[in-house]
């Protein structure tokens, strides 16, 4: 039943609690650059020549080996350079002379050759240059305005994965346009998870819980390859320290941040305890994936076949992932739920993109966007998660607080409670040289209504005089039960006098208590002790010990008064006063 209740409060509200994360992702995907106002292309791939170069082929020996490719993308050869041959539809038109942009070009070195014979050698975004002033976002080549569609732009692509790239010719000024666009998104993303990240670093110095630290570190990793991918990573320091390893850091800081997210999925889902079998297997395959890390970044130029089992690693761990929340979820978990609604989307465009790269797609614009809107989403979403669960783990422990100090059957301070609270006033009693009192209460003829009425009678009697005697006490006062029908009230500030007046009021609102029980009228009365501080008292004890005192002379008096106890006098008979 335990279960059956968290989900109710955790979990069916949870779609209008994520409806508003859902409606800023999908805003984020509305800003998306549009596409620029590109020309026709007609793209020719040079095919059976493995070995040829660029002198070659300007001077036109190698013309009949090329074929047309069916739309604008470069398609990299694993075997080698590949090249291709770039012509317009029709002449160049534009006051503003054209840019060649090749997008997705992590990895990808190309060198160009313009139609008057001028080659840019091998460029690529992970360069330290970077003189035409675009983001690194796209590979960009200048073009000369006076381009015709007879012109041919020849590009060669060196050796790289068979992952078809988009290239597009549009005015520079067009260009400039939909690039600023993508500075603004790649900055944007990043930004947001950055915010999230410093709000959950604070949560983890402020509470010391593993789980926070590895959200922190996970979400810090995916910062950091969003910052490569995006190729900002490349001229930030310190970041553009590891440009000379080119696109493999950006694979290996993916690999490296799927890792962590894997530990992160762990801890946050409780999977050793709900799930050990799916535990040990994210465990597991943790390792791999780190290894691939030191492969890519070891191997001279990159490892192509590193890069192909991360592929095939995130198409395996993706789903796993995704079987963790959904395991979680179904047992109950809130934690469950919020990890599918933060990361289905990002595990599902993650898993996208692994597709993409494995069956050779070109990447498109929608998904080079959605991924990191996506991972985005995700940090809002388990950032209010981690939020709310602390919030519940605080709420929980003041109620256990509250239950320890509670006495069960009348809801006031229990007796080390009460005991507590005396102890703090009195300290602060002789620290302020302030006033204290101490009102110990007994119901009177407790035991014969207990013999006459029974048991469950005396316990409804002890729980009415709770809120008349509440009410009569003042604000600040502590009331606690001391034990079977004994009760203690602490009033700081106040004197004998004081406490007096308080306890007269409190012993005649018992007295006129109108209580019927099966139909019968019980009269209550209090009796009541009453202790004021001294300089000759030197413990909080010693004032309960007087109270006690004076409570057992009202009851020697006759019940139903209030006696006061006068330390200075306790050597002489008849110590207690009778208010």
């Amino acid at each position: 039943m335990r279960v059956s209740t968290a989900r109710q409060r955790h979990n069916l509200p949870l779609p209008r609690r994520i409806l508003g994360f859902v409606l800023l992702l999908a805003c984020a995907l509305l800003v998306l650059p549009a596409p620029a106002r590109a020309v026709p292309l007609r793209v020719e791939r040079l095919d059976g020549v493995p070995a040829a170069t660029a002198v070659d082929i300007l001077a036109g020996r190698h013309e009949s080996g090329f074929v047309g490719e069916d739309y604008a993308a470069i398609t990299p050869s694993r075997d080698g350079m590949r090249w291709y041959r770039v012509r317009l539809a029709e002449n160049w038109r534009g006051s503003v002379p054209p840019v060649l942009s090749i997008s997705d070009p992590q990895g990808l070195r190309v060198e160009a050759w313009l139609p008057d014979g001028t080659g840019t050698g091998l460029r690529s975004v992970h360069d330290a240059g970077n003189e035409l002033g675009f983001t690194r976002h796209v590979l960009v080549f200048m073009l000369p305005a006076s381009l015709r569609s007879a012109d041919s732009v020849l590009l060669g692509v060196a050796e790289e994965r068979e992952v078809p790239r988009r290239i597009s010719v549009e005015s520079a000024t067009e260009a400039r346009r939909a690039d600023l666009v993508r500075a603004r998104l790649d900055v944007l993303f990043p930004s947001v998870q950055l915010a999230t990240l410093l709000v959950m670093l604070s949560f983890f110095l402020a509470l010391r819980e593993r789980m926070y630290a590895w959200y922190v570190i996970s979400m810090l990793l995916i910062i950091v390859y969003e910052l490569y991918a995006f190729g900002l990573g490349f001229e930030l320091p310190p970041f553009d320290l590891l440009g000379p390893l080119g696109g493999s850091v950006t694979w290996a800081a993916g690999a490296c941040a799927l890792a962590l997210l894997m530990q992160f999925t762990r801890e946050y889902l409780q999977l050793q305890a709900c799930a050990p079998r799916l535990d040990r297997a994210v465990a597991l395959l943790r390792w791999p994936l780190l290894a691939l890390v030191a492969a890519v970044l070891v191997a001279p130029g990159g490892a192509l076949w590193a890069e192909d089992l991360i592929v095939l690693a995130g198409l395996v761990v993706t789903p796993l992932l995704c079987a963790a929340g959904m395991v979680a979820w179904q047992r109950g978990s809130a934690r469950g739920g919020y990890f599918l609604a933060a990361w289905i989307p990002g595990l599902m465009l993650t898993l996208a993109r692994m597709l993409q790269l494995a069956l050779h797609w070109p990447l498109p614009t929608w998904l080079e966007f959605a991924l990191p809107a996506a991972f985005a989403f995700a940090s809002l979403v388990l950032a209010f998660g981690l939020a709310e669960q602390t919030l519940s783990v605080r709420h929980e422990r003041d109620v256990a607080h509250r239950l320890a100090e509670q006495d069960m059957l009348t809801g006031v301070l229990n007796r080390r409670a009460v005991l507590a609270r005396l102890r703090t006033c009195f300290h602060s009693a002789r620290a302020t040289h302030s006033g204290l009192a101490v009102l110990f209460l007994d119901l009177d003829h407790f035991k014969q209504i207990n013999d006459t009425f029974g048991h469950r009678t005396g316990d409804v009697c002890l729980r009415a005089v709770i809120a008349p005697i509440a009410g009569e006490l003042r604000l600040g006062d502590a009331f606690g039960r001391w034990g079977g029908e004994e009760f203690l009230a602490v009033l700081p500030g106040a004197d004998a006098q004081d406490a007096c007046v308080v306890a007269e009021r409190i012993r005649a609102c018992i007295e006129q208590l109108p209580l019927m029980v099966s139909g019968s009228r019980i009269g209550l009365t209090l009796s009541i002790g009453i202790a004021a501080l001294d300089e000759g008292v030197a413990t909080p004890e010693q004032l309960i010990e007087g109270a006690d005192t004076a409570l057992y002379r009202a009851k020697a008096s006759g019940r139903n008064r209030v006696c006061v106890h006068d330390f200075n006098a306790v050597a002489e008979p008849g110590a207690e006063t009778t208010a």
